[in-house]
């Protein structure tokens, strides 16, 4: 009977423990061209549970200026952008940008046609960072058609993607920064068929590579990769940082943050434009 209660109140210690267990990575993404100068960042996370920090230590991205980080709670349903800079907090919010596209994407008249989704291969990926990947490749093509201010432009366009996913990490705070999925072009449909491709990655990327070939109505040919990769992991710690908002710190929308006000207190016209604001 104690031995039995000693094994008890062991295997109880150890799940607890287990279920304390957190994630820590840094990663790198880096690309050719301006779109790849955008994306090129260096970042560190953390993730505990529902609870996941990213810093960003070098960004090209002025969205996630350099010394700003993210924050969520819920595994990613609800994000914040950190600025401790400015001393400013913003919701991060994904559907608000996706609607921002979609409006752009009217403005623009952009449209999307002959999309087809290709699934090229599924395989063992070998071993990244200390942990079995599965490697998949995957091919989008589509024509994209637009027509601004009497300017028209028609591309075609083929998107070849490589990921290198570990199906032991499950945690969804993962997901805020090692995404499956891409970015909402505006296009539901598009979107959709994107969406539903990547939902075929278990576990969550470790390794991206993303190699994209434009060709405009004039034959010319333009291709751009862009590259994001893990280089260090660490499981089964307990993170050391807060996942909490600063206390203190002002709230402003996430287009406000991205333009900004002046220094007299006008409201930088990009932020107008976007409908951003001082909360």
């Amino acid at each position: 009977m104690r031995r039995a209660l000693v094994v008890a109140v062991c295997l109880g210690l150890l799940l607890s423990a287990q279920a304390m267990a957190g994630v820590y990575y840094e990663a790198t993404t880096k690309g050719d061209g301006r779109a790849g100068q955008a994306q090129a960042s260096t970042v560190k996370g953390w993730v505990h549970g529902d609870n996941a920090r990213v810093e960003f230590v070098e960004s090209g991205n002025p969205m996630m200026a350099k010394g700003g980080y993210m924050l969520t709670k819920d595994g990613g349903a609800n994000m914040f952008f950190v600025n401790p800079k400015e001393k400013t907090y913003s919701k991060f919010d994904l559907e608000s940008m996706g609607q921002m596209v979609g409006g752009v994407s009217k403005m623009m008249n952009m449209k999307f046609s002959d999309v087809k989704t290709e699934d090229l291969g599924e395989e063992m990926g070998g071993v990244i960072v200390g942990l079995p990947t599965t490697h998949y490749t995957f091919r989008v093509s589509y024509t994209m058609s637009m027509s601004f201010m009497g300017m028209k432009q028609n591309s075609k366009i083929v998107q070849d993607k490589e990921v290198w996913a570990a199906p032991k990490l499950v945690e969804a705070a993962l997901g805020i920064w090692l995404r499956k999925s891409p970015p909402k072009m505006g296009d539901e449909e598009f979107d959709k068929l994107v969406r539903a491709q990547a939902g075929k990655i278990q576990g969550f990327p470790l390794k991206t590579i993303t190699k994209q070939t434009t060709t405009d109505k004039n034959g010319k040919t333009e291709t751009t990769t862009t590259i994001m990769e893990v280089t260090k992991l660490e499981l089964d710690m307990i993170p050391n940082v807060s996942f909490d908002l600063p206390a203190g710190y002002e709230e402003v929308d996430m287009f406000g943050a991205m333009g900004g006000e002046g220094k007299d207190g006008e409201e930088n016209p990009l932020a107008k434009m976007l409908g951003g604001k001082k909360k």
